[in-house]
């Protein structure tokens, strides 16, 4: 069908779903663009930004990870000017008043519960990467988004394909009041062709490499080589990679869901290959000379070890890495100067960075609790990196199939129509009850807990499973009466034949009993059996009709189950009221802490609490302790640091810290053992804790990594600036009941926020 009309915007003409979009927009819409990675779903946002500033409204632009929401603000700073763009992520602050604001979701989420009215006269908010709504551990912040912002301002959301976007427009439609319009886009600009990779087969598919692996088994067992070692045929990222650079393959995407193996895989490659020409050298050695002034980076050892695989075209790239050092690798990718790049899943989170072929070391991956496989979603997340638009016919997605330690039912589907649907996480927070009960009463409180939507699932769920139900009903009493009236009765040839085999059945076991009681109750089950049968004439049926009332029969049956399958089901779904038992339980324990008055009233604990986001409970009760204002300065950024660390495995806690350990699991054990609160709820682990208090007292960067030589530089840094946002939180809150504190708070955030740590914009 002929393009309606033509959207031109910078140097793009506007694909028909993009303008789509925008005309949805401009009608004062909201939007869901539910799309395949790599099409340009951000050029719609981009789009409305520049209308808004033309407009002079005022836009939110929300993104799941700071490294993405740091990308936005430079980008939209390089086009509007630093003046007009401002970026709130936790630990950084920069023009919090400007018409376009960059934000995490969680930022956002915050300033909804505390300072609503800042947002009143923004016009619209943009969330990027919304089918983060399904994520375990941060959904709930996407729906609390939503449910609470304010009823004028309208939505933009971007998403990877999703199946059901119709039903959560429905329910932002339903909460917020005003039209919600579903934009898709099915196919790519590049489409992609799907591989997997053994050594037996080359590239090829799943099905063609297990007809092969049985046929190669089969070989193995006839010629009785029973003690073959399969993996003689071992596959190998370099073979993969050496198949993709004969098929013109390069530059290739390598995800592997382990940090150590992307290192290990960049060296072993940079031993074999060299990318580069002399010319592509020379401009990457220009590229790192510049970088390394520009960041100080020049006895940088990490950068030094470095430069070798990035004059040959491979690098690494995962969260483990110096924040400088991943801006230098994400540098040269964009100038087409890393020909492979082995990356973890972040990389493929909202950075553009298309490639022609994207691999994966393995079908499946960890997911802090075991070993799982992929789901579509997140295979088709990373996988759409492949294909250049205006550059590749076609995009290249290969897995490697060591079928040694995978099985064929753990690659993912690589059919877009088996992307799995977004369901509701919504969970209670401590800190989100603190914030609803000092925002609305108890009734108020329970309608709110209602609008979620989780509750919106269930009730279409119940819906769906009732109408499946009247159909399963009309359908049972439409069989009903075509069945024979003597179905099941001694009349029926099919009850009567099923009698007689009983009747034999039971005069064979008589032959056998010995017992007197048992050989006189068969023996009353026949004479009763037989007399039945004397009772009643057998109907006179042909084969046809005894075969059709049979179908009849099997169907009624199979219908009758799944009637009483659908009304387990429905009898298991609650709707109203999901979350009331949760509330209640929460509240019970924060008015138990005396953060709350059973009236509803927040007391001082609360009114803390209630502004702190992370460990609110623990920072509470350190902070009434009175341990914030014993400790000094060092000793706090010490303490800091180690509030909702999570340890990687194997990780111990350090022989010596320099703050005393006994009073702060005091605190933890009085809130699990007395006051009930879950254990997953409390974290707290020192590792980065002597690191954090060497830091804090002066020490430069390149001297605290000789001391920490189990901690790569990127998690110290982003324990820091972890340690930093809680921080900014805890002065926030006590800055007017305790300015003195708050004072000393600012001290320890500009103690730790400096050189390669601060945050660089």
């Amino acid at each position: 069908m002929a393009r309606e009309k033509t959207v031109k915007f910078r140097q793009y003409i506007l694909d028909d779903f993009q303008t789509e979009a925008v005309d949805h927009l401009m009608k004062g819409y909201s939007v869901l663009v539910s799309a395949p990675t790599g099409v340009g779903k951000t050029l719609i946002a981009d789009y409305l930004i520049e209308q808004a500033i033309k407009e002079e409204r005022r836009v939110v632009y929300t993104a799941p990870i700071k490294a993405l929401s740091n990308q936005k603000y430079k980008e939209f700073k390089g086009w509007y000017g630093s003046g007009r763009v401002g970026i709130i992520t936790g630990d950084v602050v920069i023009q919090p008043e400007a018409e376009i604001v960059i934000m995490t979701t969680e930022i956002f989420r915050n300033i909804l519960h505390q300072e609503k009215e800042r947002l009143y006269r923004f016009s619209h908010v943009v969330f990027d990467e919304i089918h983060y709504l399904s994520d375990l551990e941060r959904g709930t912040v996407w729906e609390e988004s939503i449910i609470f912002m304010p009823d004028n301002l309208r939505l933009l959301g971007l998403s990877a394909t999703i199946p059901n976007a119709g039903e959560l427009a429905a329910w932002i439609q339903e909460i917020k009041g005003h039209p919600v319009r579903v934009v898709y886009k099915k196919d790519r600009a590049v489409p992609l062709e799907h591989y997997v990779y053994n050594p037996l087969t080359g590239a090829t598919t799943l099905k063609n490499l297990k007809r092969a692996w049985m046929q190669k088994k089969k070989r193995e067992k006839a010629e009785e080589s029973s003690t073959v070692n399969l993996r003689k045929n071992e596959t190998h990222h370099k073979e993969l990679v050496k198949c993709i650079y004969r098929r013109n393959g390069l530059p290739a995407l390598y995800f592997i869901f382990s940090r150590l193996q992307c290192e290990v895989k960049a060296h072993e490659l940079s031993a074999e290959f060299d990318f580069l020409t002399p010319e592509e050298k020379e401009k990457t050695r220009d590229i790192l000379e510049r970088a390394t002034a520009q960041y100080n980076l020049k006895n940088w050892q990490t950068l030094q070890r470095l430069k070798d695989i990035y004059l040959k075209g491979i690098a690494f790239h995962h969260a483990g890495l110096l924040p400088a050092l991943k801006e230098i690798v994400e540098m040269l990718f964009g100038e087409g100067l890393i020909r492979v790049m082995y990356a973890t899943e972040t990389f493929a989170v909202g950075i553009n960075y298309p490639v022609r072929s994207v691999c994966f070391d393995s079908p499946t991956k960890w997911d802090g609790v075991t070993f799982r496989p992929m789901s579509a979603l997140e295979y088709f997340q990373m996988a759409g990196r492949a294909g250049r638009r205006g550059i590749d016919e076609r995009g290249f997605v290969y897995t490697l199939a060591d079928l040694d330690r995978y099985r064929l039912d753990e690659f993912p589907s690589t059919n877009i129509d088996d992307v799995e649907e977004l369901t509701s996480r919504f969970n209670l927070s401590y800190n989100s009850i603190l914030n609803l009960f000092s925002n609305y009463s108890h009734e108020e409180i329970l309608v709110v807990l209602n609008r979620n939507f989780a509750t919106h699932q269930a009730r279409n769920n119940k819906v769906f499973l009732e109408n499946r139900l009247n159909r399963l009903q009309m359908e049972l009493e439409k069989i009903r009466r075509v069945i024979c009236a003597d179905w099941g009765s001694f009349c029926c040839p099919q009850a009567r034949a099923v009698a007689l085999r009983q009747l034999r059945k039971k005069e064979r076991r008589l032959r056998y009993i010995r017992g007197k009681r048992a050989r006189k109750a068969i023996t009353a089950e026949v004479k009763e059996l037989k007399k039945s049968l004397a009772g009643i004439s057998e109907r006179e049926c042909s084969e046809k009709e005894q075969e059709r009332c049979r179908k009849r029969a099997k169907m009624y049956e199979e219908l009758y189950r799944e009637r009483l399958n659908l009304e387990e089901r429905m009898a298991s779904i609650k709707v109203a009221g999901r979350f009331e038992a949760d509330l209640e339980a929460k509240t019970a324990i924060l008015e138990d802490l005396d953060y709350l008055e059973p009236e509803g009233n927040l007391l001082p604990r609360g009114e803390f609490a209630m502004q702190i986001y992370a460990q609110e409970l623990l920072i509470t009760e350190l902070y009434f302790s009175g341990y914030f204002h014993e400790w000094d300065e060092d000793q706090i950024n010490a303490v800091i640091v180690a509030v909702d660390y999570e340890p990687r495995k194997g990780e111990r806690l350090p022989r010596k810290l320099p703050f005393e350990l006994r009073p702060v699991k005091k605190i933890i054990r009085d809130l699990i053992f007395r006051h009930g609160v879950g254990e997953e709820e409390i974290r707290f682990f020192p590792s980065l804790s002597p690191l954090a208090y060497q830091w804090s007292g002066g020490c430069d960067f390149l001297s605290l990594t000789r001391f920490a030589p189990n901690f790569q530089e990127g998690d110290i840094v982003s324990g820091f600036r972890r340690g930093i946002d809680l921080l900014r939180q805890i002065r926030t809150a006590c800055l007017r009941e305790d300015p003195l504190l708050a004072a000393k708070i600012k001290n320890c955030m500009e103690k730790m926020d400096r050189d390669l740590v601060q945050v660089n914009l």
